[in-house]
């Protein structure tokens, strides 16, 4: 119940944050929110985003908003995981009035909850230091998934669209993974498509955006991420 009490409030914060983007955005005279075809994109994939959670929050995931109030409701964590993955898109867009402070206080209920997820399946895992390295991996591959930011270098159009299909298959990525930890399913999270997909995509959108702007941020989580995998993948060959 206080696992899926922190899912909640990322639920909460990251909607709230996001909705108040949107209406200061609509309300500021300054903000052209269908000016540019980036805008478009960013402002339309957000409203969406939110749309789309709130449908699947209230229609799909009612066993989750009975969990809150009911001990041991069982949750179907797969909708449950794509509910977060869709209402996480929204966050990996860089709208205006953006509070990036909040954001990341929603994340960080999430982690929480995967936290006590893991702490939970710990005993029953068989192998509790690979059930740890990958909750740590799935922390850092979430920090590697990059925000679409507008950019101004000569084939913008192209790094937009770039920038866009590797968050959306990285949030997706993320969320499957989320899944197999509130599955109890999370001893191994070290598959080889997230993080090829996560290489290539950050590394074509970190190369380039180079001369603009070095998103560090990004860099340094994915290379955290391939440590931690490689790590992970020694670990388990090691373990048979």
């Amino acid at each position: 119940m206080v696992m899926n009490w922190f899912i909640m409030g990322y639920f909460i914060i990251l909607f709230a944050e996001r909705a108040q983007s949107l209406i200061r955005s609509f309300a500021d005279s300054n903000v052209s929110v269908w000016g540019s075809g980036f805008s478009r994109y960013v402002n339309g994939i957000c409203i969406l985003s939110l749309a789309a959670f709130l449908i699947l929050l209230l229609a799909i995931n009612r066993d989750f908003l009975k969990s809150l109030f009911v001990k041991d409701t069982a949750v179907n964590y797969k909708m449950l995981c794509i509910t977060i993955g869709v209402i996480l898109i929204s966050g990996m867009v860089h709208t205006e009035h953006t509070i990036p402070a909040i954001q990341f206080g929603s994340y960080g209920l999430l982690i929480v909850a995967l936290v006590i997820c893991t702490a939970k399946n710990n005993a029953s895992s068989g192998n509790s230091l690979l059930l740890w390295m990958s909750l740590v991996y799935l922390i850092f591959f979430s920090m590697a998934i990059p925000v679409v930011y507008e950019s101004e270098i000569k084939n913008a159009g192209l790094f937009h669209i770039i920038e866009a299909v590797t968050s959306l298959v990285l949030v997706a990525g993320f969320a499957y993974l989320s899944y197999r930890v509130f599955a109890g399913q999370a001893v191994n999270l070290f598959f080889i498509c997230p993080i090829v997909v996560a290489i290539i995509g950050d590394a074509i959108v970190l190369a380039m955006r180079w001369k603009e702007y070095v998103n560090s941020f990004v860099l340094i989580f994915l290379v955290a991420s391939v440590v931690m995998w490689i790590a992970g993948f020694i670990v388990k060959m090691v373990k048979k």
